[in-house]
């Protein structure tokens, strides 16, 4: 009995978060010959999708780290304008330099059971100039319930968006059937949180450790 409550509440989870039907979208045009070393130092988020709808965090920032074991993608945000969050996760570059812009950033939790210590997601370049802006996005699949997550990122290397990156970045959008329309502004009016943790959390835009 106590089973089948939780799987009714993972059930419930999922549905909640995987909204979209079908799997992930299939055959989109990557970035073409990535340039990893371009794309280093800090991206501010300037517009936002979530197709669940989550709507928590402002202020957020992706900084590419090279580090002595390798190289890590910190995610930087305000939690509901109160808390400054953290996630570090390692970059797997593909071998195969045709692929570059298909990466894999894999988030370490010690303290978790072994089969979800070590959990791993997509992270696809859409588009970028490395210099103004950049398209990026994550998908999901559902295999229980037959959908997938999206969310995306348009970056850019200040905390405003001009309009022609702003063209620029969304228009491979269509691809993964994302409406530039419903795309969220971030906000960053308030990017002075009350409570500055120094302690790494769980990514918000990387939710299930299992395929669920």
């Amino acid at each position: 009995m106590f089973k089948i409550v939780i799987f009714c509440i993972s059930l419930y989870g999922a549905s909640a978060y995987f909204t979209l039907p079908d799997k992930c979208p299939e055959n989109v045009n990557l970035q073409e010959y990535f340039r990893l070393q371009d794309f280093y130092d800090t991206w501010y988020q300037a517009y936002h999708f979530a197709s669940d709808g989550q709507q928590k965090n402002n202020c957020s920032t992706l900084k590419l780290l090279n580090t002595p074991t390798g190289i890590y993608l910190n995610q930087s945000r305000v939690d509901r304008g109160l808390f400054h969050r953290y996630s570090l996760g390692k970059l797997e570059i593909p071998s195969d330099i045709e692929k570059g812009s298909n990466l894999d950033i894999t988030f370490t939790y010690q303290n978790a059971p072994r089969r979800i210590k070590n959990r791993r997601y997509p992270f696809h370049i859409l588009a970028t100039n490395y210099h103004h802006y950049a398209t990026v996005y994550t998908c999901q699949y559902s295999p229980l319930i037959n959908k997938h997550f999206i969310y995306v990122w348009i970056l850019s290397r200040t905390p405003s968006l001009n309009e022609v990156s702003k063209t620029l970045a969304i228009k491979p959008l269509s691809q993964i059937g994302v409406d530039p329309e419903t795309l969220v502004k971030d906000d960053n009016s308030n990017c002075a949180p009350k409570y500055y943790s120094d302690e790494e959390t769980e990514p918000m835009t990387f939710r299930y450790p299992v395929p669920i």
